[in-house]
């Protein structure tokens, strides 16, 4: 199992999709990521990465200047 090679050190950074673990080594991550993981991990990544990168649509405003956004 590989991490990705621009995978982050911090703990706190906000990881796109691509970048995320992955179950495989790195090579099949191109050929193999929808044998390996679930659909719905993939969708649920694509789909909160979709939300931060619209500043957390629908969260209320305190909940949009906490410190994890």
């Amino acid at each position: 199992m590989a991490l990705h090679p621009q995978f982050p050190r911090s703990p706190y950074e906000i990881l796109d999709p691509a970048q995320r673990w992955f179950p495989a080594a790195e090579e099949l991550r191109s050929t193999a990521y929808e044998k390996l993981l679930p659909p719905l991990v993939a969708n649920v990544r694509e789909a909160v990465k979709a939300w931060r990168d619209a500043e957390y649509a629908g969260a209320s405003p305190p909940a949009r200047t906490a410190t994890w956004s």
